[in-house]
């Protein structure tokens, strides 16, 4: 497998303006809860599309697994989605 190009990733500051940050990987926090965004394809077949995981499925962030995480997808606006990780609950 040859090796896969990394996408290129920006900052946006007040003011408007992009400035290019190296980075594998970019993670959001979200109260106890975090969201990666690999910069990175993990593999060729996803070339040209963001993978999103969250804590429990980070390279080595396999010890939070627990009782796992799920992604909430919801529509927003007409170009807008939003992505919410909810820990599923032992019933």
């Amino acid at each position: 497998m040859k090796d896969l190009k990394q996408y290129p990733a920006f900052i946006i500051a007040e003011d408007g303006s992009r400035h290019s940050i190296e980075a594998t990987s970019i993670i959001i926090q979200l109260e106890e809860e975090e969201i990666e965004i690999s910069l990175i394809p993990p593999h060729p077949v996803f070339k040209g599309k963001l993978t999103l995981t969250t804590g429990s499925a980070i390279q080595g962030r396999e010890q939070e697994r627990g009782s796992g995480t799920q992604f909430v997808i919801e529509p927003g606006a007409s170009n807008v989605i939003h992505i919410t990780p909810k820990k599923n609950r032992n019933i």
